[in-house]
């Protein structure tokens, strides 16, 4: 593919995870339709709308498992796709869960920037990327250091109804911030559980962040269900160690934010080492539970 084939490259790109990925390789200008869940970069959010959800994300946590176990049990994608505006836009690719198989490990996530690097001739920028992903991760780590006295227990949950404790990335990006992943300890798929493994597992710290949830939806959980009576009794809300954050935009998403997202477990598990790199874009993707307005 030569200079001017990149120049009229159109692509559309069906997963919010490889159209983040897709701009930081400089291919936001290539981009004619996205995903309804794709919201970052903000400068993307014209472009057109390619998918639907197939079931009501404004319900509660309960209701959108019980709904995506039906579809899933069905062998039904959860997702329509609006083939014909597609076809409209001919595009010359389009990047889908097919093209790049969802990650469970931090290589898994590099390897989706070199991927999509070589499907659109942008090789030396997904290789600068992958270079820039674990430097960032690396520097996390060393600046945590050595010497600490404890690496604190950390539980990480990603949904509330059921309870269940986040997999794939999330425990190497524990390691790396300087604490101890609970319950799941290396990349697996999430685990559901109980209340009463929680407290048997008695965190130092529990970071909430439901796939998909800005804070505000997460906060309305907590609020108006007995979630909020079982946290207040662990020991590590007491000592105001329970963040909620922006699973929407961190964690979640495996792509180049994930640097991001383990930079924001080390400022908060090591304050200390952290303060002074602390930046307000950071405050705003997490919020301390005893500082909930409800409480």
């Amino acid at each position: 593919m030569d200079a001017k084939d990149l120049k009229a490259l159109r692509i559309v790109s069906l997963l919010p995870s490889a159209t983040e990925t897709l701009c930081r390789l400089g291919l936001e200008k290539n981009l004619v339709g996205i995903s309804h869940e794709c919201d970052y970069p903000e400068t993307v959010q014209s472009l057109p709308r390619l998918t639907r959800p197939k079931l009501d994300p404004s319900q509660r946590g309960s209701q959108i498992h019980s709904d995506l176990k039906s579809l899933v049990g069905a062998g039904l994608s959860i997702y329509d796709i609006d083939v014909e505006q597609i076809s409209k836009l001919a595009p010359d690719l389009v990047v889908t869960q097919d093209q790049t198989p969802t990650p469970h490990t931090l290589d898994d996530i590099h390897r989706t920037f070199t991927k999509l690097g070589k499907a659109t001739n942008r090789e030396q920028e997904s290789e600068d990327l992958v270079t820039e992903f674990w430097i960032k991760l690396n520097r996390i780590n060393s600046k945590v250091g050595t010497d600490i006295p404890a690496h604190p227990k950390v539980l990480c949950l990603e949904w509330l109804e059921p309870l269940m404790v986040a997999g794939g990335w999330i425990p190497e990006i524990v390691k790396l911030a300087g604490g101890v992943p609970l319950i799941v300890t290396k990349p697996e798929r999430c685990r559901e559980i109980s209340w009463g493994e929680i407290e048997a597992s008695n965190p130092d710290f529990v970071f909430i962040f439901p796939c998909g949830y800005p804070i505000a939806k997460t906060l309305n959980e907590i609020q108006t269900s007995s979630t909020l009576k079982q946290i207040s009794s662990l020991r590590a809300f007491k000592e105001e160690k329970v963040f909620v954050c922006d699973g929407n935009h961190l964690f979640n998403r495996p792509g180049p934010r994930i640097a991001e997202s383990c930079e924001l477990l080390a400022s908060l598990l090591h304050p200390a080492k952290f303060e002074k790199d602390s930046s307000r874009n950071q405050r705003t993707l997490y919020i301390n539970l005893k500082e909930a307005k409800f409480l």
